[in-house]
């Protein structure tokens, strides 16, 4: 039975949350796979131009929050076709690195559309502090894994690199493969209850929530004596492992 169509609004941040094949930790923090989210967004959004309010990865799950930028069909159609290529794109890049096939994702995303905008900043910060409440780290500060954390909470120049085969494959492999690298960064939109903040202000206004928020889950880690999963725990952990967390 086919899915029923959606109707995409231009007006309409959607926060979507997708869980991989089994929970297994196929995001845990990792140099590579952090690089490989980043290049397959880039290489997506140049692509199919869309608006990234967010992009936070859990060691299980990817959540996000993007939107058309306009109300035209072309535009509307990108928003469809951005997280078809992205998730082509990142399906192929880690299959490849951990020897593995078939999909990353278990299920479609479940979605949801923010009305307005304290529901909007509400999917933001627990998206962006969900390692936080996970018990993964203290601080999101902390996380190793893929986040737009740095950049929207700290100006932080994100460039990401990957490797254009496609050319280098036209070109007879006459090159070294090192020669088609290229690299760019992922164009995030401010939320819009924060665009008429100077970049400064934004980034102290996140990093002020974020803190609250913190606090809060640390409270709650203290109430039941339990504490932050340490690097070296997260280092070990094996990707291929299927996770019993049904949350």
């Amino acid at each position: 039975m086919g899915m029923h169509p959606r109707w995409i609004q231009a007006d309409k941040v959607y926060a979507q949350t997708q869980r991989t094949v089994d929970r297994q930790f196929l995001f845990k923090p990792d140099p590579f796979v952090r690089n490989c989210i980043g290049a397959s967004a880039v290489r997506a959004q140049q692509k199919h131009p869309v608006k990234i309010f967010w992009l936070e990865y859990n060691i299980n799950h990817e959540q996000n929050g993007i939107a058309p930028l306009s109300d035209s069909f072309e535009d509307l159609n990108h928003l469809v076709l951005f997280k078809q290529t992205f998730h082509r794109i990142l399906a192929r890049e880690l299959n490849k690195y951990y020897d593995r096939e078939g999909a990353l994702f278990s299920t479609p995303p479940r979605t949801v559309p923010c009305l307005d905008n304290p529901s909007l900043e509400q999917q933001f910060f627990y998206a962006m502090t969900n390692p936080v409440k996970d018990g993964l780290v203290d601080r999101i500060s902390h996380w190793k894994g893929f986040s737009s954390y740095p950049q929207l909470a700290h100006g932080k120049d994100e460039v990401f690199t990957w490797i254009n085969r496609t050319a280098w494959h036209r070109a007879q492999k006459k090159k070294p493969l090192q020669t088609y690298a290229q690299s760019g960064r992922i164009e995030y939109t401010p939320l819009p209850s924060l665009a008429h903040m100077k970049p400064g202000q934004r980034e102290t206004y996140i990093r002020r929530e974020v803190r609250i928020i913190e606090q809060h889950c640390r409270i709650e880690r203290e109430k039941t004596n339990q504490k932050p999963m340490s690097a070296n725990k997260l280092n070990k952990i094996d990707p291929r492992t299927f996770s019993p967390d049904k949350r």
